[in-house]
């Protein structure tokens, strides 16, 4: 009998860009990547879509040219979901057991009465991550199936977002004709793609820097602890310094991926930038450029500070700070994060799959990547394969035309 092949997509839908990569897994043989795309996405602002045909038309090229190299014809996906309306709190769900072993009905149950919440208007629950459980004096327990007890108790995080813009990206992904979609926060998914199980029990904080916003997610004991979506990315940068240095957008870009550092002592060279740019050429002040680059990455950092003190880990978490995403190449970054958040920090970047090698091992793929690898993950959550009547990942499905 020969081996199952089953394929997963990850699709992750950015502000900038839209990146899809495709994967297999054979038998007992590891995931490899055999397709990839990206497109420049126009339809969106700040993680939101402004224009649905727009972001549609990215993903449908992004999803094509990915399509194109595996040979392989999509039929479902895991997609990023983003923006700074996502929020998550923590929550608690009771039920009884009456004193006999704990069943995956009784599991569904507690977890089922975790997500009974009051929401605000237009508001709904698109994740319930499972913490831990207790049965009564026996706490921290992790999987509580077989075990007995009278009282089942859930310590969950539940993440929710505003329903207008689930259901604007639920339109833009209705017209690429995927049946079916399974969203996921963006920074879970570049955690599972970047973070070892090392660091996730450690404590640690991720930073998904992105093109306008920065996504954060916390761990520790191996569990999603808090996460937000912060209003700022990389475009900030390159908008401050198209202001500050009154230049083009285009070539303040160049400015910052070409000669740009995070902390002026980093510099090697200090003088001027001279920039060619059709029939002209333009000269930059470096200190002035060092200047504003700092300040906005201090301010993300800051920002993220902010989201630790709101639940008492500032600058307490032994895993540090952990960085991806297309603005963690910024020259320095970590020694920026470190100084600012008083904690380690370094870069990360997804691992090395076969099929493709190192092409896609940089951190602008980390979230793509990681939605790969949760969509090939048939445990993907208990949640996902038995949801509650309000919440958890939520799937959608449309005939093709």
């Amino acid at each position: 009998m020969q081996d199952e092949a089953r394929h997963s997509v990850g699709i992750d839908i950015g502000t900038d860009t839209v990146r899809v990569a495709i994967g297999l897994t054979k038998g007992k043989n590891p995931l490899a990547v055999i397709g990839h795309g990206e497109a420049k996405n126009s339809g969106m602002r700040k993680g939101v879509i402004i224009n649905i045909d727009r972001t549609a038309e990215a993903i449908d090229r992004a999803l094509g040219a990915a399509e194109k190299m595996s040979g392989y014809h999509a039929a479902n996906a895991t997609v990023s979901l983003n923006g700074s309306h996502i929020s998550g709190f923590s929550s608690h769900g009771v039920i009884a057991v009456t004193g006999r072993e704990v069943g995956a009905d009784d599991v569904h149950r507690a977890e089922d009465a975790a997500a009974v919440v009051q929401l605000g208007e237009n508001r709904e629950i698109i994740d319930i991550t499972p913490r831990s459980y207790s049965l009564g004096d026996q706490e921290n327990i992790k999987d509580p199936i077989g075990m007995t007890g009278v009282r089942l108790e859930v310590d969950a995080y539940i993440i929710t977002a505003l329903t207008p813009h689930i259901a604007n990206l639920r339109k833009a992904l209705e017209l690429t004709e995927l049946p079916k979609n399974t969203m996921v926060l963006a920074g879970i998914a570049a955690a599972k793609a970047v973070l070892t199980d090392q660091l996730r029990e450690n404590g640690v904080a991720l930073l998904d820097i992105g093109g306008s916003t920065t996504n954060l997610a916390v761990f520790e004991e191996g569990e999603l602890l808090h996460t937000a979506v912060l209003p700022v990315g990389g475009n900030n940068i390159t908008n401050d310094l198209a202001i500050g240095l009154r230049t083009e957008l285009d070539i303040a870009e160049r400015v910052k991926r070409e000669y740009a550092v995070a902390m002026p002592n980093l510099r090697k060279n200090a003088g001027y930038i001279r920039i060619k740019s059709d029939d002209k050429t333009c000269m930059f002040d470096t200190r002035l450029v060092d200047e504003i680059v700092e300040a906005r990455l201090q301010e993300i950092f800051e920002l993220a500070n902010l989201e630790l003190k709101s639940i008492k880990r500032l600058a307490k978490l032994p895993g540090g700070v952990v960085l991806t995403g297309g603005g963690a190449h910024l020259t320095g970054i970590a020694e920026c994060a470190r100084e600012t958040m008083r904690l380690s920090a370094r870069v990360l970047s997804p691992p090395k799959f076969d099929g493709m090698g190192d092409k896609l091992a940089h951190p602008q793929w980390a979230t793509a990547l990681g939605l790969m690898m949760i969509d090939a993950d048939d445990s993907l959550m208990t949640f996902q394969k038995n949801p509650p009547k309000k919440g958890g990942f939520w799937s959608f499905g449309r005939a093709r035309k």
